[in-house]
């Protein structure tokens, strides 16, 4: 085996030792840079017709091709539209910002939440998702950090859930109260 390594070594060509003596990785690379205004552009979410009811962070798992796989963790969002006053679920990824959950409330068979595996911080459920630009029913799973905040979130949803009941058949409901959200500076 040494044989091959004195052959690989004698093979390589020895390098020029004269490049790169004048050359510093360093210095800094001198040019006609000019400096561009870029106007400040208005971004829009499709969040702004909304009030927001509810939101917490967790992490979101879609059941496909007979496998749960990973859609990612970001903020949930309990949102209700102020002109048609349905709740919908919409969740980001926390980085990309990518809509990785997107549908409305519905009764029975749909929006049942059920724990998962009998976890007390995970819950499962099916939706008509419209996160992929399609309406597509499909299983989710739903984990978050603690058993308080997995409760909070079935509360939030199971009201929203009853509230979207009682719009389409015209009940009386009492809706739940909007929550301001931090403006930060990445466009939350």
């Amino acid at each position: 085996m040494s044989g091959n390594l004195d052959a690989f070594l004698a093979s390589k060509k020895p390098e020029d030792e004269d490049a790169g003596d004048d050359v510093n990785p360093e210095e800094e690379v001198k040019g006609d840079w000019k400096a561009v205004d870029l106007p400040e552009v208005e971004i829009k979410s499709g969040e702004e017709d909304k009030d927001l009811i509810y939101k917490g962070k967790g992490k979101l798992y879609r059941w496909h091709e007979d496998q749960w796989k990973e859609r990612g963790t970001g903020d949930i969002k309990l949102l209700r539209d102020k002109t048609t006053q349905k709740i919908t679920m919409v969740m980001r990824q926390d980085n990309t910002k990518k809509v990785i959950a997107n549908f409305l409330l519905e009764q029975d068979p749909l929006c049942v939440l059920t724990p998962h595996a009998g976890s007390d911080k995970a819950w499962l459920w099916m939706a008509h998702d419209f996160s992929d630009g399609e309406v597509k029913r499909e299983k989710f799973a739903l984990r978050f950090g603690t058993p308080e905040k997995t409760q909070d979130f079935k509360k939030a949803f199971d009201d929203a859930k009853h509230f979207n009941h009682c719009i389409k058949t015209g009940e009386a409901a009492t809706p739940a109260p909007v929550i301001e959200e931090a403006k930060t500076g990445d466009g939350n």
